[in-house]
């Protein structure tokens, strides 16, 4: 699409909720519709879908039960933060953030991040006691991503077997590589979850054109 079409596009959504509140509203309505279009172009104005819903993918509360992206906590980084080792994976097919060789969506995958036990080890089967977590609970406070972070008890368990103790997931880094083509200490086997296909969050790029 166009540059000229892509701001026609954003002006006439800009004009739609100018009359609808006031100038702080439609300031910040009108930010999320044009990061809606830069970040996600086609679903955003080709699909009946909100620009809350282009920006930040579906599932994006705490209430969702998901984990929040490792970007949103960790300086914007799409990678395992200090403090948690890679500890699964899983693939979601049909995602628009990745693109097969024909751009059409393509496979996803979706590596959680776990979180390390400190000192003790109790417990451990395999995870140990939440007094031995090296984080506490809670919703991520970043623009759309508030899901939940150190909060599920959880693990794929394809990657670093070696490690028989951890704690809850901390965070999720999403590659459109599989996850053991770029880490040796994962193994191939592949489970899914195609609900998770385009969750994202405003510091993760890469949408299909």
């Amino acid at each position: 699409m166009s540059s000229s079409l892509l701001t026609k596009a954003v002006d006439k959504a800009a004009g739609l909720l100018s009359s609808r509140g006031t100038r702080r509203s439609f300031l910040a309505a009108t930010a999320v519709v044009g990061s809606a279009v830069v970040v996600s172009p086609k679903k955003y104005l080709l699909e009946p879908t909100a620009a809350y819903a282009a920006l930040c993918g579906p599932s994006s509360t705490a209430a969702s039960g998901y984990t929040a992206f490792c970007c949103t906590i960790y300086r914007g980084e799409n990678k395992c933060p200090p403090g948690t080792f890679v500890g699964g994976w899983w693939r979601a097919d049909g995602s628009s953030y990745c693109c097969t060789g024909s751009g059409q969506p393509g496979a996803r995958y979706y590596i959680d991040c776990q979180a390390e036990c400190r000192s003790c080890n109790d417990g451990c089967d395999p995870f140990c006691s939440q007094s031995c977590w090296n984080c506490q609970p809670y919703a991520a406070s970043g623009s759309c991503d508030a899901r939940r972070v150190c909060w599920n008890v959880f693990r794929y368990g394809q990657c670093n077997t070696q490690l028989k103790c951890g704690g809850p997931v901390a965070c999720r880094v999403v590659t459109c590589v599989p996850p053991y083509q770029l880490f040796g200490s994962c193994g191939s086997t592949t489970l899914y979850d195609n609900n998770t296909a385009n969750h994202t969050a405003p510091c993760l790029t890469g949408a299909c054109a």
